[in-house]
């Protein structure tokens, strides 16, 4: 599917907040997002490259959905179809033959893992604006 830029990064940050929150240790879960926001930049770079590496491969294998005016929506067959051809177009990438390599149980929990993820991403989104129409915010 087509994401605009700012869509993506929404989905990346969002991703991001999430894997960090889920590696904290129990107790220092407090508030995460305060925490989060305490991250230098620095720090919190290699956290979206990850979530990046993660999700980005998994949207844009996502069916075209034209929804305007309404964030767009994904069965969970769709997110996993979607999460496999991007975990598998990723290892590929990396080092041919690992996809085949890896056994179905990982393979499984991987895919699992991505369409979690992606869904997460989708769900932090903008409403999406009607892309042909020009729409200029009256701010002045």
């Amino acid at each position: 599917m087509r994401f605009t830029e700012h869509e993506m990064t929404v989905a990346v940050d969002a991703v991001a907040r999430r894997l960090f929150a889920v590696t904290r240790p129990p107790w220092r879960r407090g508030d995460v997002d305060a925490a989060y926001d305490a991250l230098t930049m620095a720090e919190r770079y290699p956290r979206k490259v990850a979530a990046g590496e993660i999700v980005l491969p998994v949207l844009t294998a996502l069916p075209e959905r034209p929804t305007v005016d309404a964030r767009p929506e994904f069965t969970q067959a769709e997110y996993d179809e979607a999460a496999e051809a991007g975990s598998r177009q990723l290892l590929d990438h990396r080092r041919p033959g690992a996809w085949e390599a890896m056994s179905t149980r990982r393979r499984r929990r991987i895919v699992t893992a991505a369409a979690q993820l992606t869904r997460v991403g989708v769900g932090a989104m903008p409403v999406r604006r009607d892309p042909d129409a020009l729409f200029v915010p009256d701010h002045l």
